[in-house]
């Protein structure tokens, strides 16, 4: 079913290979003693204050904050692997790679902004997925500068074949643009696309994105790119992903008005629930990368 709103799936930890610098291991090596260190350890001159473990996670958090986090899973740095394994997160507590999620301070031009979308982007903007108000997909744009937003995404959709019966992207975006919207648009369709193309459909890639461009001729366009991780469903492969990445980038020299947000190359194995949808942490980190994204393509 179609969600539209104005202006308003179990999380699975993946621990990467975490290489460390000899700075980060002695202030890992000291916050471990801090939580194992035996009752016969040496005491403390009494003249040297002992650091509690509040310092000690404090140090460790600015040494580590400060270590780049390999988008691309090749086996960087995992802030939330290193202090899972030190210590144990609450349900409801927040680990530090959920925290480091990108704000910046930029803005967009856009201030009216249309997104469509298919089951990927269900629920981002509601309380049933995302728990924080802040973290939703209307309050993100609007932290970049939008007042006009609207959310219309429907699982399984695709910009050619419906399901059940339900507006595919095309139609959705014809029927918002006959409900007077304009503005700017982001386009967050292709991950079903991808997977059709791989079965058999004779509509490729490149037709399929000037069905939507034909149709917002003039408008401002953001497209991300999109991608997968390991899905059971082998239509959904990652390299049935770049190949529709490929047909994004090919059309950016047909449309000047197409702007492509290399989503892609920022997702983490991590941020899936099930290869192909995102659990908690990364719808978090979508909405907010794709508002960065928006007034990094049409700033103020």
């Amino acid at each position: 079913m179609t969600t539209q709103k104005k202006l308003p799936v179990r999380a699975t930890t993946m621990r990467r290979r975490v290489r460390l610098t000899a700075g980060v291991v002695g202030a890992l090596a000291a916050l471990s003693a801090a939580f194992v260190a035996p009752a016969s350890a040496a005491p403390v001159t009494p003249t040297v204050p002992e650091p509690s473990i509040g310092d000690l996670i404090d140090s460790a958090g600015r040494i580590l904050q400060e270590l780049p986090i390999d988008q691309n899973g090749s086996g960087g740095y995992d802030l939330q692997s290193i202090f899972n394994l030190l210590v144990p997160q609450s349900p409801d507590q927040k680990t530090p790679q959920q925290q480091a999620v990108p704000t910046g301070d930029r803005r967009t031009s856009c201030t009216q902004v249309t997104q469509i979308g298919d089951s990927t982007s269900v629920g981002i903007d509601s309380a049933s997925k995302v728990t924080d108000p802040a973290d939703r997909l209307t309050a993100q744009f609007t932290r970049v500068g939008a007042t006009d937003v609207v959310l219309d995404a429907s699982g399984g959709r695709s910009i050619v074949e419906k399901v059940d019966g339900e507006p595919n992207a095309v139609d959705a975006v014809t029927a918002q643009l006959a409900s007077g919207r304009r503005g700017c648009w982001v386009i967050a369709m292709g991950v079903n696309d991808a997977a059709n193309i791989a079965v058999g459909s004779t509509v490729d890639a490149d037709a399929r994105i000037d069905r939507i461009m034909s149709k917002l001729t003039g408008l401002d366009v953001l497209w991300p790119t999109v991608m997968t991780s390991n899905p059971s469903n082998k239509a959904y492969a990652p390299d049935n992903m770049r190949k529709f990445n490929a047909a994004l980038q090919r059309a950016t020299t047909r449309y000047p008005n197409l702007k492509v947000y290399d989503f892609a190359s920022e997702t983490q194995d991590s941020w899936y629930v099930d290869g192909i949808h995102y659990n908690a942490t990364g719808i978090v980190q979508r909405n907010r990368l794709f508002a960065t994204a928006l007034a990094t393509a049409f700033p103020s």
